[in-house]
């Protein structure tokens, strides 16, 4: 059996956390999106070539980060205009976001981005059937957690099931977060705050449960959380809030490490979204 994993990354600020947005002033020395580089690097070390799903509202703040990542190979895909949920946004105002976000990236880095990945990944078959006639070869939006509030859902039964990743349908692709059964329901356990915050015993025992019986994993983190820094405090915030924020940050590198040691260990390969799409 193939194994394929992808490394992926949304790329984007702190202040783009549902607990921060509109709550707080932005403040850069707070905004961490320069902690994109360590991962950059850690994925280099092992020769993998990740996928960074970018924001636009970010780039000019790391763009000899996001050209650094594309001169050493790895693929840059859309996040968005602005950390919006596409669920709250109507048809025209999505299409318009997209559009002018993608224009952008494109011609500040003379790339062409075929993947999209929707803020707090909020999708659904209205909003893919948008980003499909806009030329969008791929999305990877599928959390498909009930705990998720801010998440949507897509319906795949007419899609042919590649691996347990990813789907297609009509030269389309959806490629799914992984997860993995637990207790009564599902545990997600692609990065983000999932691997971040639930204890290290706990979901290393859930990774090896998943990885040691799938064919694909699709991992994802956010810049703040890959190392330790200050969180901005706001009387806004209550304590559970504020180690949301915090937890688990210090470790978090040395987790997706040995992440990657263990999907290498079990015969998994890497590949970037795009190039998996076009083989």
């Amino acid at each position: 059996m193939n194994k394929i994993a992808f490394m992926t990354i949304d790329v984007e600020s702190m202040y783009d956390s549902e607990l921060l947005k509109d709550r707080m002033k932005y403040d850069p020395k707070y905004s961490y999106e320069c902690y994109l580089k360590d991962y950059i690097d850690l994925l280099n070390k092992y020769n993998i070539k990740g996928t960074l799903f970018v924001l636009e509202s970010s780039i000019d703040k790391i763009k000899d980060i996001i050209k650094y990542a594309i001169d050493n190979g790895h693929e840059i895909a859309l996040h968005g205009k602005n950390h919006v949920s596409p669920l709250e946004q109507n048809n025209d105002e999505f299409i318009e976001s997209i559009k002018e976000s993608k224009e952008k990236i494109e011609n500040e880095f003379n790339i062409t981005i075929k993947g999209y990945r929707a803020p707090c990944f909020g999708i659904d078959d209205n909003k893919i059937e948008i980003i499909k006639d806009l030329g969008f070869k791929y999305d990877s939006s599928n959390l498909d957690f009930h705990l998720a509030k801010k998440s949507g859902k897509i319906n795949l039964e007419n899609y042919k099931i590649e691996n347990m990743s990813v789907a297609s349908k009509d030269g389309f692709y959806e490629f799914s977060l992984s997860r993995v059964k637990a207790y009564s329901g599902h545990l997600p356990v692609s990065g983000g705050g999932y691997i971040r915050l639930v204890p290290w015993f706990v979901m290393k025992y859930y990774l090896k449960k998943y990885i040691n019986h799938a064919d694909s994993y699709v991992f994802y983190a956010h810049p703040f959380e890959l190392k330790k820094g200050i969180v901005p405090t706001n009387k806004e915030l209550n304590w559970k809030e504020k180690l949301y924020l915090k937890v688990g940050r210090r470790q978090y590198l040395k987790k997706i490490e040995y992440l990657i040691k263990y999907l290498k260990k079990k015969g998994y390969s890497f590949s970037n979204m795009n190039n998996y799409c076009s083989n």
